[in-house]
C-alpha cells in the first residue's frame, strides 16, 4: 500500500526563494497541501549548486542566496520533515532527467509526489509526465499544479 504522505521533491531553484524573493516556502506548502509532507533533496541537487558555486566564484549574489537557502533549510529542518537523499545521476542523464525518474519511482511508494520548480522547462516535462509541480507566479505566490 501506498504512503499517504505527500512527498516533495525540491529542485535547486527552489532553494534559492526564501532570500531571493522573501519567501518562506516551506510553510506556503504547509498551508496549502493537506495531510503529512515530507520534503526531499536529492544530493545531486546540492552537487550541482556546489559545482555552479566553484563555476562562478565572483557572483556573490547567487552565493549568498545559496548560503542563506541552506541555512533556511537547516533551521527549518526541525519543524518540517527534509530528507537529504544521498543520490546522483547517471554518468548519461541529465540533472532534469535524473529528477523526472526519481519522481516517477517514488510515485509507487507515495500517493502523492510533487515537483518543487521554477525551471518552465521541467515543468513542462514534469507535465508531460503526469507529474505535480509546485512553482512560484509572480515572483510571490506558490502555484500548484495537479495533473
Amino acid at each position: 500500500m501506498k504512503s499517504n504522505i505527500n512527498l516533495i521533491v525540491i529542485d535547486s531553484n527552489f532553494i534559492l526563494l526564501p532570500f531571493q524573493f522573501k519567501i518562506d516556502y516551506l510553510n506556503e506548502i504547509r498551508n496549502n497541501l493537506e495531510g503529512n509532507l515530507k520534503f526531499v533533496i536529492f544530493q545531486q541537487i546540492l552537487n550541482e549548486l556546489e559545482a555552479k558555486k566553484k563555476r562562478e566564484p565572483k557572483s556573490t549574489k547567487f552565493i549568498r542566496l545559496l548560503n542563506s537557502g541552506l541555512l533556511y533549510l537547516e533551521k527549518n529542518k526541525g519543524k518540517y520533515e527534509i530528507d537529504i537523499v544521498d543520490d546522483i545521476k547517471q554518468e548519461n542523464e541529465t540533472t532534469d532527467d535524473y529528477l523526472l525518474r526519481k519522481i516517477t519511482e517514488l510515485r509507487e511508494e507515495f500517493q502523492t509526489v510533487f515537483l518543487a520548480t521554477n525551471d518552465s522547462e521541467l515543468r513542462r516535462k514534469a507535465r508531460l509526465s503526469s507529474i505535480n509541480t509546485i512553482f512560484l507566479r509572480q515572483k510571490k505566490y506558490l502555484s500548484i499544479e495537479r495533473v
